[in-house]
């Protein structure tokens, strides 16, 4: 026995492929050589880079540095007690 699901289509779209034709499979489309490409749309807003001020540039970067420095001084202390341990084991 087989229970079925009924698919409700909610109307989102994850990529548009309303511009893709079939791909050739024997011979590879070329462009033409008079065909401008295609404008991009701005639907991507998020991989823009942000328009912020000087200020702001620099206490993102410090932010990041200090991200950094944590995640590079708990590699430290970890390699410091793992090297302790082995010293005290091999004594």
């Amino acid at each position: 026995m087989r229970k079925r699901d009924d698919f409700e289509d909610d109307g989102r779209t994850i990529a548009d492929m309303s511009g893709i034709g079939p791909a050739p499979t024997l011979r590879p489309h070329r462009r033409k050589a008079d065909a401008l490409p295609p404008e991009p749309a701005n639907d991507r807003p998020w991989e823009q880079a942000p328009d912020w001020t000087p200020k702001e540039k620099f206490w993102a970067v410090m932010g990041v540095l200090k991200a950094t420095l944590a995640i590079a001084g708990v590699y430290l202390v970890g390699l410091g007690v793992l090297l302790a341990v082995l010293f005290l084991l091999w004594k």
